[in-house]
């Protein structure tokens, strides 16, 4: 009842010391089987999960903690083993993002006066250039 949500049988009505069963399980003489993945009563919990690519922000070593980015399996309080990583994975992290953003608005904040220095210049340039003109066609 808990694994799967099963409602359960009634508790009166002829029904008895099997409240919390599941009912049938099959169908008729057609298929005459129980297909395979039918909800029944198992194990439930209790499985290793190993979750890769779990990214480590920062660690308080006076209260023996460490943040992790990323979904961690188990409940509350349980036991979590925390491994090197098997495969090579080339993957940046976030602080890594965050530095390279901010170098980037960087360079861009910087374009915007490189260009009017760069106008003030042609500016200057073509001045003379124009006058130039003037006087040959005079």
């Amino acid at each position: 009842m808990k694994r799967h949500n099963f409602a359960g049988l009634r508790a009166s009505h002829g029904v008895s010391v099997s409240h919390r069963s599941h009912g049938s399980t099959g169908h008729n003489q057609d298929p005459g089987k129980v297909f395979k993945g039918k909800k029944m009563a198992g194990h439930m919990g209790d499985k290793f999960r190993t979750i890769q690519n779990l990214e480590i922000v920062k660690s308080d070593l006076e209260n023996n903690l460490i943040f992790l980015k990323g979904s961690v399996p188990g409940s509350k309080n349980s036991m979590v083993l925390i491994q090197k990583n098997v495969k090579k994975i080339k993957k940046v992290t976030t602080l890594e993002k965050i530095g390279k953003f901010q170098k980037e608005s960087a360079k861009l904040a910087d374009e915007p006066k490189k260009r009017s220095k760069e106008k003030s210049i042609d500016k200057k340039e073509k001045t003379p250039k124009k006058e130039e003109k003037k006087e040959v066609k005079k």
